[in-house]
């Protein structure tokens, strides 16, 4: 594997072609412009090593992983979205061909890009995990590796749990002020909006029918929401909002 990673072809046929950087499309979204309140778990990310971040889904799991890279810009940084569902082994084959590694059989694919990540010192993320099977045939010996999931993972890593963020220190309000600016209209609409369903949870037919639109827009909307953290998912096809948060988009609709 050596002569793989130096840049030679050798008897199992792999060849490692030039230039080596990170292919665009796995380098790391950039980290959130509005980031308060998770300093004791950023603390807690560790370098050289393996550190699971867990919560419900819109907590603010990536993006804490996000600052945390772009606060520790040490050599490569590979990120790997484990949103869709696929065999292992034509993900990493997608993944080597994206770092330029050729001719590698299916059998020998992790081995493949564990030691390409653990040669080139890369920091990877692998992100929206569903379960410890999933991770396991990425996780090089070696070097620091960042894994988030809705779930608690069964790996030998340090464990970060996040929880709803709370507003003690009253830094939430500004955040959520300037994250509310920066929506498109119709997801504002349809934040201010939904905070007046008088359940805690609501579903996407009844936000389709508060807002007047199509199920199918009304879905992706939501999912932007959750993206930003300003709605939580509550199991497949419920949404709920934090009790600061709603009490944030009712006020909202009064001056919108």
């Amino acid at each position: 594997m050596s002569d793989v990673l130096a840049g030679r072809t050798v008897a199992g046929g792999f060849r490692l072609r030039g230039p080596h950087g990170i292919p665009a499309q796995y380098r790391p979204p950039a980290p959130p412009k509005h980031f308060v309140g998770r300093e004791r778990e950023l603390e807690r990310l560790r370098p050289n090593g393996v550190t699971v971040v867990s919560g419900p889904a819109g907590v603010g799991k990536t993006a804490l992983v996000l600052k945390w890279l772009h606060d520790h810009r040490t050599g490569d940084q590979l990120h790997v979205d484990l949103t869709v569902r696929e065999p292992a082994e034509a993900r990493l084959g997608r993944l080597l061909q994206a770092l330029r590694l050729d001719g590698v059989a299916p059998a020998d694919r992790a081995a493949a890009f564990r030691s390409i990540v653990g040669k080139r010192k890369i920091t990877l993320v692998l992100d929206n995990a569903s379960s410890t099977d999933q991770v396991a045939p990425f996780l090089p010996a070696s070097g620091t590796v960042l894994v988030t999931s809705r779930a608690k993972l069964d790996l030998d890593a340090a464990h970060v749990e996040l929880e709803p963020l709370t507003d003690e220190s009253g830094s939430l309000a500004p955040l959520l002020d300037l994250s509310y600016v920066e929506l498109p209209e119709r997801q504002a609409r349809l934040y201010r909006l939904c905070a007046w369903h008088p359940g805690t949870h609501f579903d996407v037919p009844e936000a389709a029918a508060i807002a007047g639109e199509s199920e199918c827009d009304v879905e992706d909307a939501l999912d932007d929401l959750v993206e930003k953290a300003l709605l939580t998912e509550v199991g497949d096809d419920a949404f709920r909002f934090h009790d600061l948060v709603r009490a944030h988009a009712r006020a909202k609709r009064h001056i919108s």
